[in-house]
């Protein structure tokens, strides 16, 4: 019976790289200092808005 095994080690690391490229052009993939950067810029902005909040409120 045969197997579906990859016959090149190489290829493995390839086609992941492969895939996070096509993902990246879709959308949908994001590399973990991208996340970052959104996740400090959405805090940022939420503590500015929280900010302007209380100004406004007082």
């Amino acid at each position: 019976m045969q197997s579906n095994k990859l016959v090149v080690p190489e290829v493995e690391s390839f086609i992941e790289t492969y895939k996070e490229e096509i993902a990246h052009e879709f959308g949908v993939f994001h590399s973990v200092q991208e996340m970052d950067a959104k996740a400090k810029d959405m805090t940022r902005t939420i503590l500015t808005k929280s900010e302007k909040r209380d100004c406004h409120e007082k």
